[in-house]
């Protein structure tokens, strides 16, 4: 599960991209609930909004209102791939940064089901599938096996009289 994002702090002077190494401006600090922080490059912002929006984000810009009494108010604007324009406050678009990011993250789980699933799936039918001819054991053949396999079972799980066993001697 995704952690709460509290507070995106747009680091202007950019930085080094944590992920690719290569110098990027700007950069976004996300501040968590459990007192974490992430270093996010605009691609990445961009693909946990566009998780978000169900759309995809053509760009988003932070930006001041400033009021006659010198008060700032911040919003953060983002435009969508049809040209719609989204103004969103602080606690929305930290909002939409959260879902996308858990959006993205169950994507990934179904496709590791999906994998899971496929290798679940029988390879071939020779190895996989029950036999169509019928065994060549005999019922008091398979008693007497069973019988076989009991006592080498019994006999591996007592340490003290088997000693040979659990060095690999057999």
């Amino acid at each position: 599960m995704s952690k709460k994002i509290i507070n995106v702090i747009q680091m202007d002077s950019g930085g080094d991209n944590p992920k690719s190494g290569l110098f990027e401006q700007p950069l976004w600090q996300l501040h968590f609930e459990d007192d974490t922080t992430r270093i996010l490059g605009k691609v990445k912002m961009e693909e946990y909004l566009s998780k978000a929006f169900d759309k995809m984000v053509h760009h988003f810009k932070k930006k001041y209102f400033t009021m006659k009494d010198d008060k700032k108010i911040t919003f953060w604007n983002v435009i969508l791939i049809d040209y719609e324009d989204v103004s969103l406050s602080p606690n929305q678009f930290r909002d939409k940064l959260y879902i996308g990011h858990q959006r993205k993250d169950e994507e990934k789980y179904k496709e590791l089901e999906a994998k899971l699933e496929e290798k679940k799936a029988p390879q071939s039918e020779i190895l996989f599938h029950p036999q169509t001819t019928p065994s060549t054991t005999t019922p008091s053949e398979r008693e007497e096996l069973d019988k076989f396999r009991k006592k080498v079972i019994e006999e591996a799980t007592n340490e003290a009289e088997n000693p040979h066993i659990l060095k690999g001697e057999y």
